[in-house]
């Protein structure tokens, strides 16, 4: 029983949410070039695979 609650407790601190700490804001006030250039700034920024490997 005291492993189950050890092995509990630790699934549920190894399932915390990662915290980013850039914000871009895409507003409907960009220009077509600004929101290009944010959007790279937040694909590279970004922790989601590359698919094209």
């Amino acid at each position: 029983m005291k492993k189950l609650s050890i092995l509990i407790l630790f699934l549920i601190a190894s399932c915390a949410p990662v915290q980013t700490e850039k914000k871009i804001n895409f507003s409907t006030d960009l220009t077509f070039e600004e929101f290009k250039s944010n959007l790279k700034i937040y694909v590279d920024n970004s922790d989601y695979p590359n698919i094209d490997e």
